[in-house]
């Protein structure tokens, strides 16, 4: 609802809700292989980062101009 009155189209919603799910299989798959801790998360997520974009996430942050914003929440269908 949320994104509703934020002004995000419907299609873009959708693709946003099934990234949440996909982050949570993700997450839960590396904590059945052993990831305790928020920094461990943290850790794999910017490796996969650096490894598909080339920059860390608060990197690629900045390249697009965001300071508090989620950056999954600025990423277009090629990106996340």
């Amino acid at each position: 609802m949320l994104y509703k009155l934020k002004g995000y189209s419907e299609d873009w919603i959708e693709k946003r809700m099934r990234g949440f799910v996909i982050r949570e299989e993700l997450t839960d798959e590396w904590k059945k292989r052993g990831a305790e801790k928020d920094r461990e998360y943290e850790i794999l997520t910017t490796e996969i980062s650096k490894a598909t974009f080339g920059v860390t996430p608060s990197e690629y942050k900045k390249l697009k101009g965001l300071k508090r914003e989620n950056l999954r929440d600025h990423m277009g269908d090629f990106e996340g």
